[in-house]
């Protein structure tokens, strides 16, 4: 006879930041998790904004730790969504000691729940739509959805991830009744089928250092009948975006432009993306998957 082993708890805990430490605890996770400098670059949130905001209605989250320190930090306030009441969320990030283990996920979903309690059915945040860990997270992982792009949302940030590249952003909404039923979304090694899906933005053979170059789609068939298929229409965008704003950044800028112009088509004619696929064994490159609400059925969105 055996028994299971029960599996370690984790050594954070969860909750709101309470005290004046607290606070400074998940500013400076901020600070590591985004790999900025000592003086925070200009881009960390004020000790004074998280207090208020804690006090008035919004959430400063850390994952802390047994010695005060934060493994990870989410920072939210309320804010009109899609013509309702939601929960903004301006940051969520995870120390580099401490991803990979979940924790991006649990910050998430403390979020949802605080926002379930306060009456509000939405929480949106912005992502680059070029860090493909964050569109599947996002996407794949928690079940959001996004139909809005913004333009060079910040401006020009030099940071170790952005490099001084624009900072064009999805706005990620998840809801409770707002995701399409996973079970009907196409397989990497289904996105060949012309019935099924058809390509926004592709993949040209690769080039230098392993990154393709993209190859635009017509957007014309954004336009087709809405009673015919495709039910999807893909959206590609190359794997280690870091590096390659660091190794050729005008191949990240064409990437940039066709993801753009890709998205902003997209969504004019009222397609949304709900989901992203990665190339197995690959270099992270992978691809958005987009339908349209008249196209698809959907199911509330359910948490394992």
């Amino acid at each position: 006879m055996t028994t299971d082993t029960p599996l370690p708890r984790p050594p954070w805990i969860i909750r709101p930041a309470q005290t004046i430490a607290d606070f400074h605890a998940c500013r400076e996770a901020q600070r590591r998790a985004w790999k900025l400098p000592e003086d925070g670059a200009g881009l960390l949130v004020p000790i004074a904004t998280l207090v208020g905001v804690q006090h008035h209605g919004g959430l400063v989250l850390g994952a802390f730790l047994p010695d005060g320190s934060a493994a990870g930090v989410s920072f939210a306030f309320p804010a009109r969504i899609e013509g309702e009441w939601g929960l903004y969320s301006q940051l969520t990030g995870v120390v580099p000691d401490y991803q990979s283990q979940g924790l991006g996920r649990q910050l998430k979903r403390f979020q949802f729940d605080f926002a379930r309690r306060q009456g509000l059915s939405k929480v949106a945040w912005a992502f680059d739509p070029l860090q493909t860990g964050n569109a599947r997270f996002n996407l794949t992982t928690l079940g959001a959805t996004a139909r809005r792009y913004l333009v060079d949302m910040y401006g020009p940030r030099y940071d170790p991830l952005t490099g001084g590249a624009p900072t064009d952003r999805l706005i990620a909404v998840w809801s409770d009744s707002d995701r399409p039923d996973p079970t009907s979304m196409p397989t990497w090694d289904e996105l060949d089928d012309p019935t099924r899906v058809r390509p926004l933005v592709g993949f040209a053979p690769d080039g230098s250092k392993g990154h393709p170059d993209p190859i635009v789609f017509d957007f014309q068939q954004l336009l087709i009948p809405r009673n015919q298929n495709p039910l999807w229409l893909s959206l590609a965008v190359p794997g280690r975006v870091s590096d390659l704003r660091r190794d050729d950044p005008e191949r990240a800028f064409r990437w940039l432009s066709a993801v753009r112009a890709g998205f902003i088509a997209a969504f004019q004619e009222g397609w949304r993306a709900v989901g992203f696929v990665s190339q197995p064994q690959g270099d992270g490159r992978g691809c958005y998957l987009l339908t349209h609400p008249a196209r698809c059925c959907e199911s509330p969105a359910t948490f394992d």
